[in-house]
């Protein structure tokens, strides 16, 4: 058998490298992991923190200057109010943004029918529009700009029937349609 200090140092030194590259492979590894893991608990946390299921009541806020406040700060978020006489029954779910309407807004019958789907805009109302009779039929359809109607707007009656048409431009009845 062949035993040389320089080839011993050879295979040492080539072990060592090989130990090293699997360590630091290994330990890449764990990092990898760990920073999976926390990347996991940020996306939690994030979602949660967005999707509180805290419902505030409008009465809650406060209308200032225009805009709706929630401890002196302009309020941003959805809030709901309920019918007086059965604080369980839903009456409608606003939105806001930095005080103003922006986002979905709806209001329930007292039935707990839809009484109306709107979107709502930096403070105005813009968007389809619906609006619906107590037995959950369709009343009016059409279409909000600014918080006034525009374009084509039909209209029903109680038992689903489209019984007149409306055309608004620049804020104007234009024209009407009876059937």
């Amino acid at each position: 058998m062949y035993f040389s200090y320089e080839r011993s140092c050879y295979i040492l030194n080539v072990h060592t490298h090989v130990y090293k590259y699997h360590a630091i492979k290994h330990n890449i590894m764990i990092i990898n992991k760990l920073n999976k893991f926390y990347f996991s608990v940020f996306l939690i946390l994030l979602t949660s923190s967005c999707s509180s299921n805290i419902e505030l009541n409008c009465s809650d806020l406060i209308e200032e200057n225009g805009l709706v406040k929630l401890n002196d700060k302009n309020f941003s978020g959805s809030c709901l109010t309920y019918y007086n006489d059965n604080l369980t029954m839903l009456d409608e779910k606003r939105s806001y943004k930095n005080g103003l309407m922006h986002g979905n807004w709806t209001k329930n019958h007292e039935n707990g029918n839809l009484f109306y789907n709107a979107n709502a805009k930096k403070g105005e109302i813009n968007g389809k529009y619906a609006s619906y009779h107590p037995n959950g039929n369709l009343a009016d359809k059409g279409k909000m700009k600014n918080g006034y109607k525009d374009g084509v707007w039909e209209y029903y009656g109680i038992n689903g029937v489209l019984y007149k048409k409306e055309l608004y431009k620049n804020l104007k009845l234009i024209d009407e349609e009876n059937y």
